[in-house]
Formats: C-alpha cells, sequence, structure tokens
C-alpha cells in the first residue's frame, strides 16, 4: 500500500512509532516526511491478513505536532483509513475500528481530519497536510479550573454506579466516605468472581464442618451421651446451613462475576482500571487526581491544630540560629524544613563521619533543631520568644517514628521515588491516634495518606520522565537518571531500594507494553505478568520466612531474659527486698543474644518495605501509564521511559553492590543502623 503524503506545512516529520497487527513497514522508518514537498510511505500486507495497524510521526523541531495515520487494508473486506495532523488523537489504536471508509477520488479529498484531508487512490491513498497545524500542550492540574473537579465529583456522585460514567471523574479517588457492601464485594470480572465464589464457598463448608464436629464434643463435656446426641443433631443442621450458604454465596459471586465479565473487557480496551470502593471501572486522570489531592491538603493543613500559623509567614522572629543551620528562611514551609533537615543530617550523619565527635554533636543539634520547627506550636513559640520558648518542650524527649524510618533506611532521598514509606506512616499516625480515635477512622485517614503518596510519585515519574516522552532526549534522559540512581544508591539501602524500584518499573512498564502492542491475550503479556507475580510472590515469601526466622529470635532473647531472671531470683537471699542487681555477664548475655537478632529483624522489616513498594509501584505505575489526560501515543512513550528507568535503576544497583557497599542489615551494621536512626529521631 502507498501512503503519498503531500506535506504544505513548514515542519519535517520523522517516524515515532506504529503498531501493526498485520502488515509492516517497507520503506525506510528513518525517513524523514520534509516540509513542503511530497514523499511516498510504503506498507507492505501480511499474506493472509493484508494491512491493519496504526503509525504516527512528530515534528523533528519542537516534538509537539503530530501526525497519525490508522489503516485497515484487509484481504477481503472494506479499506477504512483515518488520518489527524496536529494534535494526537486521544486513541490512535481504538480510533482504527471507527475509521471511515477509504473512498477513491481523482481530483478531491473526501476523507477529512483535524489538520489534514485525503483520498483514495488505486495504490493506496493520497494525504495533503495543511499548511498550519495546531501544537500538543499537554495538561496540568493548573490547568484545571475548581469547576472542572466540582463538575468531576458531581457527575460521579450520581453516576458511580456505572462505570462508563466517570470517564472523567479523576480517576478512582475515593470522593465517598467508603463503598457500600455491595460494591465492596462486586468481582471485577469472570476470573474474580470464580475466585471470589470459591473461597466464599469454601469457607462455608469450612465453617460447616467445624460446627459439625464441635457442636456434638461441647454436648458432651457439658450434659454426657444425651447432650452429645443434642449436639450432634445441632451441628448437623448448623453445619448444613453454613454449607449451602457458603456454597449459595459462592455460586452468587461466580454469577456477578460472569455479568461483569462483558463490562470488563470493554474497560480494559479503554485502558480503564477496577476501583473496588466504588465496585465499578474507571478512568484515570492524573491531572485531576493531582488538583484534587492538592486541595485537600489545603483543607487539611487551614484545619489541623495550628493550621498553616506554623511558619512565620515572613514576618519577624526573636531568634533566627535555628532557621540559618538548616540554611532556611524564617518563612520556609513545612516540606522545606523537613527537605532541609534530611540534607543537613545527611552531610553529618555519624555513619559517614566515623569518630567525629564534632559531626555527631551537630548530628543531635540538628535532631533537636527538627523536633521545634517541624510542630506547628513549637515553631510558633520559637519564632515569638527564641529558644527561651521551647526549652520546656525540649526536656520531654520522644521519637519521631517518620523520622526513624526515613533515617533507617534511608527513604527520605527516595521519597520522590517511593513517597512516604507505609511502615513510617503507620507508625506515625498510630503514635499520634488518641485512644477515642475509631479504627475505622484510622483506616481512612491511612487510605488517604496513601493515595496522596500514589500520586504524587506518578506526578514525580511524569516530570522526570518528559525529557524522554516530550523532549525525544533518550540520551540526556539516560545520563541524568544514571547520574540520580549512582546519587541514591549512596544512601541507607541505597542499592536495596534502587533494586525493589527498578524490578518493578520494568515488571510494569513490560506489562502494559505486552498488553498494548502485541494483545492481552498474547504470549509476550503472560510471560511479563508471570515475570511480575513471581516477583511478588518472592518477596511474599521472603517476608514469612523473615517473619517466621524473627519470631524465633524473639523467642531466645526472651528466653534469655528469663533466664538471668530466675538466676537473679535463686541467689537473692530472702531477706532481701527490692530487684536484685543484673551482673555484667548477665547483662551480656541478654545483650548477645539481642545484637543476634537484630539483623533478623531489620530484614523483616525491609522485606515488609519490599512488599509495600511492589503494591505502591502497581498502583503508581496504573496511574502514570493510564493516564486519559494525555492520548494513547503519550502513554507509550512513558512506558518505554519507565522501562528504560527500571533498567538503569537495577544495573546501577548491581554496581553499587559490587563496589562492595555493605547492605544495611548486614550483621555487623543492624545495631549501628538501628541506634542511629534512633538518635537522629529523638525529639
Amino acid at each position: 500500500m502507498i501512503i503519498q503524503v503531500l506535506n504544505e506545512s513548514e515542519l519535517a516529520f520523522q517516524l515515532d512509532g506504529d503498531w501493526w497487527k498485520a502488515g509492516e513497514f517497507k520503506s525506510d522508518k528513518s525517513a524523514l516526511i520534509p516540509p513542503k514537498s511530497e514523499t511516498t510511505v510504503e506498507i507492505s500486507p501480511s499474506t493472509v491478513e493484508g494491512i491493519h495497524g496504526v503509525a504516527w510521526w512528530v515534528d523533528v523541531s519542537g516534538h509537539n505536532v503530530y501526525l497519525s495515520v490508522a489503516i485497515s487494508k484487509p484481504r477481503l473486506g472494506t479499506n477504512k483509513f483515518s488520518c489527524s495532523a496536529g494534535l494526537p488523537p486521544p486513541n490512535l489504536k481504538t480510533s482504527l475500528s471507527s475509521a471511515p471508509k477509504l473512498e477513491p477520488s481523482e481530483s478531491s479529498f473526501p476523507g477529512q481530519g483535524a489538520g489534514c484531508e485525503w483520498a483514495g487512490t488505486s495504490e493506496g491513498v493520497r494525504v495533503r497536510i495543511f499548511p498550519e497545524l495546531d501544537e500538543f500542550a499537554p495538561l496540568t492540574a493548573a490547568d484545571l479550573s475548581p469547576k472542572d473537579v466540582d463538575a468531576d465529583e458531581t457527575q460521579q456522585e450520581e453516576s458511580q454506579n456505572e462505570a462508563s460514567a466517570l470517564a472523567t471523574t479523576g480517576g478512582s479517588y475515593p470522593r465517598t466516605e467508603g463503598g457500600d457492601f455491595m460494591a465492596l464485594t462486586r468481582p471485577k470480572d469472570g476470573a474474580d468472581g470464580l475466585v471470589r465464589g470459591l473461597k466464599t464457598a469454601g469457607a462455608g463448608v469450612a465453617g460447616g464442618l467445624v460446627t459439625a464436629v464441635a457442636a456434638p464434643v461441647h454436648g458432651a463435656r457439658s450434659g454426657g451421651a444425651s447432650g452429645f446426641f443434642k449436639g450432634l443433631g445441632a451441628g448437623v443442621l448448623g453445619g448444613a446451613a453454613m454449607v449451602v450458604g457458603g456454597v449459595g454465596c459462592g455460586v452468587a459471586q461466580v454469577g456477578r462475576g460472569l455479568m461483569q465479565a462483558p463490562k470488563a473487557a470493554r474497560a480494559r480496551r479503554e485502558e480503564k482500571v477496577w476501583d473496588q470502593e466504588l465496585g465499578c471501572w474507571v478512568d484515570v486522570d492524573l491531572c485531576a487526581l493531582e488538583r484534587q489531592v492538592a486541595q485537600d491538603a489545603d483543607k487539611d493543613a487551614t484545619s489541623s491544630p495550628g493550621g498553616s500559623a506554623g511558619a512565620s509567614g515572613g514576618g519577624h522572629v526573636a531568634d533566627t540560629e535555628y532557621y540559618d543551620l538548616l540554611r532556611v528562611q524564617p518563612n520556609a514551609s513545612p516540606s522545606e524544613i523537613k527537605k532541609a533537615y534530611y540534607k543537613e543530617a545527611r552531610l553529618c550523619h555519624p555513619d559517614k563521619n566515623p569518630g567525629d565527635a564534632e559531626a555527631t554533636a551537630k548530628f543531635q543539634k540538628l535532631s533537636t533543631i527538627y523536633q521545634v520547627l517541624s510542630d506547628p506550636e513549637l515553631r510558633k513559640k520559637y519564632d515569638r520568644d527564641g529558644k527561651d520558648g521551647v526549652d520546656d518542650a525540649q526536656k520531654n524527649v520522644q521519637m519521631d517514628a517518620r523520622a526513624f524510618f526515613g533515617l533507617l533506611f534511608g527513604s527520605e532521598r527516595f521519597e520522590p521515588w517511593t513517597g512516604e514509606l507505609l511502615i513510617a506512616a503507620q507508625a506515625d499516625h498510630f503514635s499520634k491516634a488518641s485512644e477515642d480515635d475509631e479504627m475505622s477512622e484510622l483506616e481512612k485517614s491511612l487510605k488517604k495518606r496513601q493515595l496522596r503518596r500514589e500520586v504524587a510519585c506518578a506526578v514525580n515519574l511524569r516530570e522526570r520522565s518528559a525529557r524522554y516522552v516530550y523532549g525525544r532526549d533518550s540520551e540526556g534522559f539516560e545520563a541524568q537518571m544514571r547520574q540520580e540512581a549512582r546519587e541514591l544508591a549512596s544512601s541507607q539501602f541505597g542499592p536495596e531500594l534502587l533494586q525493589a524500584l527498578g524490578e518493578m518499573y520494568l515488571a510494569r512498564s513490560e506489562i502494559y507494553l505486552a498488553n498494548e502492542m502485541h494483545g492481552r491475550i498474547s504470549l509476550t503479556k503472560s510471560r511479563a505478568s508471570m515475570k511480575h507475580n513471581s516477583l511478588v510472590l518472592k518477596h511474599r515469601l521472603r517476608f514469612y520466612k523473615n517473619a517466621a526466622g524473627s519470631l524465633i529470635k524473639a523467642g531466645k532473647v526472651y528466653s534469655a531474659a528469663t533466664k538471668v531472671s530466675k538466676e537473679l531470683k535463686e541467689e537473692q537471699p530472702e531477706s532481701q527486698s527490692g530487684e536484685p542487681p543484673v551482673t555484667e555477664e548477665q547483662a551480656q548475655q541478654v545483650e548477645a543474644a539481642m545484637d543476634d537478632a537484630l539483623p533478623l529483624f531489620l530484614q523483616t522489616a525491609w522485606s515488609y518495605v519490599v512488599q509495600d513498594i511492589d503494591r505502591t509501584v502497581r498502583d503508581v505505575g496504573r496511574k502514570f501509564l493510564q493516564d486519559k489526560s494525555v492520548p494513547w501515543q503519550i502513554r507509550i512513550r512513558r512506558a518505554q521511559a519507565l522501562q528504560l528507568l527500571g533498567e538503569i535503576f537495577q544495573t546501577e544497583a548491581a554496581a553499587a553492590k559490587s563496589a562492595g557497599q555493605e547492605p544495611g542489615t548486614a550483621d555487623g551494621t543492624a545495631k549501628a543502623v538501628l541506634q542511629e536512626a534512633m538518635l537522629g529521631a529523638m525529639r
């Protein structure tokens, strides 16, 4: 098939990507479509199916003007063709199915598209590109007006039971307090319904068997032989009821899954994601999510104790010493103070300055400063009265859970990539929660924090990959990411975090590209999914193994402490009251048991972090790769950038390990790592 391109614009176009279910390029892919000229592009048909696919070009100067074509020329059937120049279509691949019939014409162009027109010829098609073309500019959260966000929320509330009504609701951001029971238990497709049905039926059968066995045993204990027979009757009836109920609910779940199957197939073709809280398939709009999360964060900041008054707002402060040591201005925001603290703390970290008493003292001083400036009320007192106003508060030493885990795993440097680790968020949240707080409220708050984390990480990926995605500067992107990866690898647990991120970035990008370029049920997609699932399973089994080992080690520590306590009681004279003193040898026994257990305790915590990264990167990948605020061609380039980023992170992680950087879970370093993290987290 011959495509004759009459380019009347001032722009030269280069091939940016293509997808062919049938057929392939016969022309040189590297050849340009020059301005003010006519160019021939030839596509070779496959032997059986002919031609069926899409291709797109981008201008070589600004990389923001697209030429997109969709072609279907089967051996038997109707020829179809569509084309657009300027802005890329929302989904070029799906537009292939709705492409108009290719009408032949010798003198006119019956086919009309954005920025171009076309006509069929005896050999293929002739396309004319208009002189003036629109430029593509990616949407940002700032481009959305509050009315747009409010309209999206209203539309979701009115139509949340229909996935198709959520096309522009800003993705899966939960606007409600929680889904209803039917939504929370609704299976997403037939396979999910089958799994849920088997689980429900299995639980019913297991419960019925337990009831049938336990009831007569309990009856025999309480009423002898007569009690046994009464219990047997009640057990059989109760067990049968549980089995019937469980199997019935299981069958219902399978039926619900089968009913969802057509919607699931359509939703996957349209790149929707499943939102279990709403019980439906929804579109992801990262810009709307970013805007909504920012609005909610502002509301939380103004409604929290101290509100936004923690900063001095640029007014007079009594003392600037704390701000000067962190190298920030008195009107710095809480996030700026946090970043400055981690930056300065890394420079004087005892691990990087062994034997340097001055560095250790500065490290402790910075911890004290962060205690004051990270608390809105203490910061106001310091701004008003200086150090004298916060002396009493500094005497009450406590540990900042978020700072502890940030220093322990070096995650403060990785925060743009991983966000706040779940283990840190959980520890911080429960340490601040009062006894009156209900568990459901705590869970909702943690869900909100997790969503903000995922959106922030997806936005970070969007910004970091822009050089590759929009600028087409693959070499510059690779050099920039390699340099950053080397810097990240130098932090605590840096190589391990890089490896975990790199593995998941590569797995998620390969799944997306396999799904889009080869098909959902293709062998390539199956291999990519199996690779991802085996990776997640390996991390899960490692966590279970470490957790079991930690329990054994904890038992040994307890045994050592119990033994010492028993020896003290045996050695204490009956006439002596109070607690007997612990000898140095006894203290060393307990300490040795604890030192032996610490590396495994740390490995268990680390394997929990890896599982958290697996789950988070999965959801971040969905928001980044299935973002409907950008066209399909951009999503493909995002996946390619994520794939390259995953390879870079894994390569640099392996290089750091081969260079001899000792892991934080090593036997000789675990105790020092924990002590330094606790020292830096004391507030």
